[in-house]
Parts: C-alpha cells; structure tokens; sequence
C-alpha cells in the first residue's frame, strides 16, 4: 500500500498526506501587529495578512500556518475547491471559519462571505484579517446546528431574511456537519443552487450519514479519501445539489 511504503521512507504523521515531507523546509515569515497585538503571516504572493490568536505563539503560529497551506495544497483531500474561480460571484457560508485561510483566499471572488465562528479570539482576528474587505463580509458569532436558541441557528432560518441565491457551503466544524447540515434541509431543496465541501473525517460514521443527507436531495458529489488519524478514509465530501 502507497501510505505505509510512504511511512516507512518519511515517517508517521496524524494527518498524512503524500507531498508533506516538500514541506519539510517550509519557512514564512511571521509579524506581530502592535495595535491590535494580533500575529499574522501574510497569504503567499499576495499582501493579504491572516491574522490568528493572540495567545499563539510565533512558532506555533508558523506550524500551524504551514498545516494549512498543506490542507489547502491541490493534492490535499483536505482541500475545499478545485480551482479560484470555483467561488465567483457566489455567497460563501464559511461554517467554522477558524482563522478564516479559505475566504482570505477567496475574497475577491465571490459576493459575500459569512464567516461563522463563535470563539472570541478567532472573532477577533477575523475583524483583523477582512477589514479591508468590510462591506462583503458578515462575521455570525454562532454555532450553526439543527435548531435556534440564543448560541445555536439553523441556516435554513438564517437565509429566511438573507439572499441565498449560488451559495458555496464550507463546513469544518468538530463532527457537527449532520446536525447544520439537518437545519439546511430547505435551501438544500432548492435545486442548482448549492456548491459544497463538507468534512467527512470527525465521526466514525460521518461517511455514512453525511452521503445519505446528499443522496436525499439528490446531490452530486465526490468522496475525497485519504489516511487520517492512522485510517485510510473519506475526508471531505465536495460536490453541488
């Protein structure tokens, strides 16, 4: 099997994936905003600054920096689109924003972002990161479930009162995929309208439950597998309705 041969040349890692030893040797430079006491690094070959947490460290903000870009690399099954243009002029749904790396990558493509997050100190970044892009990006300091209370809201209720028309729906949010998922069952509905990528690798049966929500609504997608946490395994399920 390619991954162990692979093992057994460059190591064991917890997410593996084929290309990272290229990585090996990977530097950027990190920068401290004085400000806003934030760290950032700057998006390669752009002057874009992603900011991340006040509490990280520069060395943990470079590690972590490198995780993404090796995530975001066109060979990652990890990777949420195949090409920029994948988000033009569509309404990006960044559930889990984080950090916010994929609509920092995708800014000037589409029409709007809403960056769902709901940890103070990555709410605070994102500020930071899209301030420059202030008039097309909606920060939601919530989680996005199957049901509305005062920290949790469905995005079918959500999208009632905001125009959902050619929405990209990212979706990384710890095993949670299903429940936000069972609260879009009504744009969902709406045929042609949905891009989508959605992690799969959470819960042990997330494959399973995930693909079946998609086939009810007569998506099409593709599995995108790969070895994660020692298992070959699906990672992400990208696709449209």
């Amino acid at each position: 099997m390619i991954y162990y041969k692979y093992i057994i040349q460059y190591g064991e890692a917890h997410h593996l994936f084929l290309f990272r030893h290229e990585y090996d040797n990977f530097e950027t430079e990190t920068h401290y905003d004085s400000r806003c006491g934030l760290p950032y690094v700057f998006l390669p070959g752009t002057e874009k600054r992603l900011y991340f947490k006040k509490e990280l460290k520069m060395e943990k903000v470079k590690g972590l920096f490198k995780t993404l870009l090796i995530e975001q690399d066109p060979r990652s099954p990890h990777r949420y689109f195949d090409d920029i243009k994948d988000f033009n002029d569509r309404i990006l749904l960044d559930v889990g924003a984080a950090e916010g790396i994929l609509s920092l990558m995708a800014i000037e493509q589409v029409s709007h972002v809403y960056l769902f997050e709901c940890e103070e100190e990555w709410v605070a970044a994102l500020k930071k990161t899209f301030e420059p892009w202030q008039e097309k990006v909606t920060i939601v300091p919530k989680y996005v479930g199957d049901h509305d209370d005062d920290m949790t809201l469905q995005l079918d209720s959500f999208f009632k009162s905001n125009p959902h028309q050619k929405l990209f729906i990212k979706m990384d949010i710890e095993g949670m995929e299903r429940k936000a998922l069972n609260g879009a069952k009504r744009l969902f509905s709406e045929p042609g309208n949905i891009n989508f990528a959605v992690c799969t690798y959470h819960l042990r049966d997330d494959y399973q439950v995930i693909s079946s929500f998609l086939k009810r609504y007569k998506c099409t997608f593709i599995n995108q597998t790969g070895y994660w946490s020692h298992h070959i395994k699906s990672i992400l399920l990208r696709g449209h309705n």
